[in-house]
C-alpha cells in the first residue's frame, strides 16, 4: 500500500511542478518592469458604466448591451525618465474587448478589430505598440474600448523599454503560438484516437471512440481563447461562443464515458449523473438568449469544471499507468485553476488549453502502447502459424506470403537415409538431426534468406539476390559442417536453381535436380 501511494504521489508531484512552472512563466511575462498606468480618467462613457471620473488601473465590466468607453492613462510620470529608456513601448498583457484603439496625443498608434464592425473577440492575447519618439511625460495616452459583452483591462498596462521585450515575447508565444499548436495537437490526437480505435475490439473501440470525441470537443472549447478580429455580427458572436463554451462540457461528458468504461468496464450511477450534469450545462449554454446572459451563465456553471476535475482525480486513482496518471493530474490542476478563475472572476491567465493537450496526449500514449502490444500479439500469433515448431523454419504455408524475383536462388534439400536413422536410433535422434540441419543452414545464410520445411525431412532454402555459383559454395560448406556436427555423420542431397517464371515451376525444377543428386549417390554406392 505504501509503495502504491508513493507511486501516485511522485507522478502527482511532477505534474504539480510543471503546472506551477507554467503559472510562474505566465506571471513573469505579465509583470514587466516599467512605468505603470496608475489609474484611468474616464473621458467618454456612453452607457454610464462607470459612476466615477477616474477608475483603478485594472477593471472589468460585464455589459448588458454593446458599449464604448474612452479612457486616458494617468502615468507615474516621475519614474518615466529613470525607469525606462527610449525607444518606448506600450505593453498591454490582456484586454477584454471587441474593438480598441490607442491614441497618443490624438494620433492613432494601434488598434485591433474593425471600427465599423466592433465584433472582435479578444481577451487572452497581449498587445504592444511603439510610442512616438516625441512621447514625453506630458503626452496623453487614450484608449477607446468597445465591448459586446465585456470590457476590461485585467493586468496593469505599462510603458516598457526593449529590456523587457522577452517578457512580451514569452507571453505572445504562449498565447499566440503555443495555444494554436496545442489546439492543433488536440484535433490531431482526436483523429489518431478515432483511427486506431477502429482496429480494436468492440469494447475498446467504444472507449477510445468516446475519448476521441472528447479530444475533438476539447479542441473546439480552446477556440474561445483565440483572437478573432471579427465575428461578423452580434448574433454570430453569440452562436460561436455558445459552440465554444458548450463544447467544453460535451467534451467532459464524452471523457467521463470513455474514461470510466476503461477503468471500470462500465458506468456507475454516479458516473451517469456526472455525464448528465455536463450535458445539461452544455444544453443550458445553448439556451442563453444574449451575450450578457451567456457570460453570466459561463461564470456560474464554471463551478462544474472544479467538480469535474475533482471527480476525474478520484477516478484516476484507479489507474495502473503512472505516466497516464501524471498527464491526468496536470489536466486536473489546470482545470481547477481555470474553474476558480472564472467563478471568482480573478485576474489570471487560463491554462486548461495546455491541460487538454496533456490529457489526450496521455490517452494517445496508452492507446498506441496498447495497439503496439496488440500488433505484437497478432504478429507472434501469425509467426507461430507459419513456423515449424520443431526446427524453427517456416512451414509450407509461409511460401504463399513471399515475393520472389529472378535474382533469387532456390535450394531444395532432402535428407539421405533419414528413415534408417529414425528406425535404428529413434525419432528423438531424428528430430535432433533435423534441428541441427536448420541451425547449420541459418548460421551460414543471411537474415533475409528463408528456410522452409516442406514436410518430413525436406527443406527449401531461398537465397535472396544470390547467384547460383555462390549458392553452390554456401551449400557445399553447409553440407560439410552438418555432416561433421553429429557422430552419425548425417548427409543430404540438394538441388540448386535460379527462380524461373513462377514458384511452382521453380520448385519442380529444383526438386528434380535434388533427386538427380540423390540418384547419383545411390549409383556410386552400387
Amino acid at each position: 500500500m505504501r509503495e502504491y501511494i508513493r507511486y501516485y504521489l511522485k507522478s502527482s508531484f511532477f505534474s504539480l511542478l510543471f503546472f506551477l512552472s507554467l503559472m510562474l512563466v505566465f506571471r513573469w511575462s505579465i509583470l514587466a518592469t516599467g512605468v505603470p498606468v496608475k489609474e484611468w480618467k474616464v473621458l467618454r462613457d456612453d452607457s454610464s458604466l462607470f459612476q466615477e471620473k477616474s477608475i483603478k488601473k485594472t477593471f472589468y465590466k460585464v455589459l448588458k448591451k454593446p458599449s464604448v468607453v474612452k479612457l486616458r492613462a494617468i502615468l507615474d510620470t516621475e519614474n518615466l525618465k529613470t525607469k525606462v529608456q527610449k525607444p518606448l513601448y506600450l505593453y498591454i498583457p490582456q484586454i477584454d474587448t471587441s474593438y480598441f484603439e490607442v491614441h497618443v496625443d490624438g494620433k492613432l498608434i494601434g488598434s485591433y478589430g474593425f471600427e465599423n464592425d466592433r465584433t472582435a473577440h479578444v481577451w487572452y492575447q497581449p498587445f504592444f505598440f511603439k510610442l512616438p519618439e516625441s512621447f514625453t511625460e506630458k503626452s496623453n495616452i487614450d484608449f477607446v474600448i468597445a465591448g459586446v459583452y465585456e470590457i476590461g483591462i485585467d493586468f496593469p498596462v505599462k510603458i516598457i523599454d526593449e529590456s523587457q521585450k522577452w517578457k512580451y515575447t514569452t507571453l505572445s508565444f504562449l498565447t499566440n503560438i503555443a495555444l494554436p499548436i496545442s489546439t492543433g495537437l488536440a484535433l490531431t490526437l482526436s483523429v489518431i484516437l478515432y483511427s486506431i480505435a477502429m482496429n480494436l475490439s468492440a469494447s475498446k473501440k467504444e472507449i477510445y471512440r468516446h475519448l476521441a470525441i472528447a479530444s475533438f470537443f476539447g479542441a473546439i472549447w480552446m477556440f474561445d481563447l483565440f483572437p478573432f478580429p471579427t465575428m461578423g455580427s452580434e448574433l454570430t458572436f453569440l452562436i460561436l461562443r455558445k459552440i465554444f463554451v458548450a463544447s467544453g462540457y460535451i467534451g467532459f461528458a464524452a471523457l467521463f464515458y470513455g474514461f470510466n468504461k476503461e477503468i471500470s468496464n462500465g458506468l456507475s450511477i454516479r458516473d451517469k449523473i456526472v455525464i448528465i450534469v455536463n450535458f445539461s450545462a452544455a444544453f443550458a449554454v445553448f439556451l442563453a438568449f444574449s451575450n450578457y446572459n451567456l457570460k453570466l451563465l459561463t461564470n456560474y456553471i464554471s463551478v462544474i469544471l472544479i467538480f469535474n476535475s475533482a471527480y476525474l482525480f478520484i477516478k484516476s486513482l484507479r489507474m495502473y499507468s503512472r505516466l497516464l496518471f501524471g498527464f491526468v493530474m496536470f489536466f486536473v490542476y489546470t482545470t481547477i485553476h481555470d474553474g476558480m478563475t472564472l467563478f471568482f472572476s480573478t485576474n489570471s491567465k487560463l491554462l486548461s488549453g495546455f491541460g487538454i493537450v496533456s490529457l489526450f496526449a496521455g490517452f494517445s500514449y496508452t492507446l498506441v502502447k496498447e495497439y503496439k502490444e496488440m500488433m505484437v500479439q497478432i504478429t507472434m500469433s501469425h509467426l507461430r502459424s507459419i513456423t515449424d515448431p520443431l526446427t524453427g523454419a517456416y512451414n509450407r504455408g509461409a511460401i504463399s506470403e513471399m515475393i520472389f524475383t529472378q535474382d533469387d536462388t532456390f535450394v531444395y534439400i532432402d535428407m539421405d537415409k533419414f528413415k534408417e536413422i529414425n528406425d535404428k536410433h529413434g525419432h528423438d535422434v531424428g528430430d535432433e538431426i533435423l534441428k541441427l540441419l536448420v541451425s547449420t543452414i541459418k548460421k551460414n545464410i543471411r537474415s533475409n534468406d528463408v528456410v522452409v520445411r516442406m514436410g518430413g525431412d525436406e527443406f527449401l532454402v531461398v537465397l535472396k539476390n544470390c547467384p547460383m555459383h555462390k549458392a553452390e559454395e554456401i551449400f557445399a560448406k553447409i553440407l560439410s559442417e552438418f555432416s561433421a556436427s553429429h557422430n552419425l555423420k548425417p548427409n543430404f542431397s540438394y538441388g540448386v536453381v535460379q527462380y524461373q517464371v513462377n514458384l511452382e515451376r521453380t520448385i519442380r525444377a529444383v526438386d528434380d535436380l535434388m533427386y538427380k543428386m540423390k540418384e547419383l549417390k545411390r549409383q556410386s554406392v552400387h
